[in-house]
């Protein structure tokens, strides 16, 4: 039987939210809809760019339903369920859910961060215990250190947990180095699985192919899918001039982005940014704050600067 893959582009959602915050799932078929006409069918739910620190349990259950029901829709063709929380009886109730009750696609899990662990020996068996629950389905590792804290060897960790869980298949790598990146790229388990390695990092879509990576979960294809997709095609058809520029565009957003304000978090930012420029999905919920007035106006002035966004007529003259 083939192993599982995910597909070379994977969206990680942004969770809808009402004005005062609470869950706005019925814009979720319309977004299903607008991702699936930029060409990307596969959908990460709940990680980071979904804020799945700041929902409920029951949130959480009712966002990812939301998403396979767009899957049997057919608005989209896979959902990988983040069921990761610093609980790991809560984690379990997680996975449990995305695979009985949803029949999730794959099921992907970050370490606890409160207490970050500092053995591999734990992270394995903490993640042996969650894909255990998943009934066979695909298992990903979510490794992504600026949040977790976590300083061990993530290729070691690969090695023992590829030939302690039978149902790991990879994981997304949200770090910067493309040595580890790599090293996990090029982990086997005994029983012939090859570790899929998907990278996390939107400026490294590029850099990861170097070091033979080509799969990517970054929170720019919900933004600029089209030229994220032809970074790829370009790359894959040896025109490296071009996947370079389209490489720049990406690095010139995140720059255009990070850059037009201070004081606001990167999720607040890019969902401002997703508001701005295909889709209005809400503010973030607290801790993170939306973005005042004045900030927005900035944030929107900087990204037509850049070009992400039409310049009206009369910016057209001023310029």
């Amino acid at each position: 039987m083939q192993q599982f893959r995910l597909p070379r582009l994977t969206v990680p959602t942004f969770t809808p939210m009402t004005p005062d915050g609470e869950l706005d799932l019925d814009k979720i078929p319309a977004y299903a809809r607008l991702l699936s006409q930029s060409g990307v069918r596969s959908v990460f739910v709940c990680g980071s760019t979904g804020e799945f620190p700041s929902l409920s349990l029951d949130e959480r259950r009712r966002v990812l339903e939301a998403w396979c029901q767009a899957r049997a829709d057919g608005l989209i063709d896979t959902v990988t369920a983040h069921v990761g929380t610093c609980c790991l009886k809560d984690t379990i109730l997680l996975a449990r859910h995305a695979v009985q009750k949803c029949n999730a696609d794959a099921v992907a899990s970050v370490a606890p961060w409160y207490f970050p662990i500092d053995q591999i020996d734990a992270t394995v068996e903490l993640l042996a215990k969650v894909a255990a629950e998943c009934d066979g389905k695909p298992f990903y590792y979510y490794h992504i250190p600026m949040f977790t804290n976590s300083k061990l060897d993530v290729a070691q960790l690969m090695r023992r947990a590829a030939a302690l869980v039978p149902n790991l298949v990879g994981l997304k790598f949200t770090d910067s180095s493309l040595s580890q990146l790599a090293a996990c790229s090029e982990v086997v388990a005994p029983d012939g699985r090859q570790m899929q390695a998907i990278i996390g990092l939107d400026d490294l879509t590029l850099p990861a192919r170097s070091v033979g990576v080509l799969d990517g979960i970054g929170a720019s294809y919900n933004l600029i899918p089209d030229v994220v997709n032809s970074l790829a095609n370009s790359f894959d058809s040896g025109n490296l001039s071009t996947a370079r520029s389209e490489s720049s565009r990406i690095r010139s957003l995140f720059e255009a982005i990070s850059s037009a304000v201070e004081g606001y978090g990167m999720v607040s930012l890019l969902k401002t940014t997703m508001s701005l420029m295909r889709m209005d999905l809400g503010p973030p919920r607290l801790p993170l704050k939306p973005l005042n007035s004045p900030a927005r106006i900035i944030l929107e002035q900087r990204l037509k600067f850049d070009g992400f966004l039409a310049r009206d007529e009369a910016q057209e003259k001023l310029a």
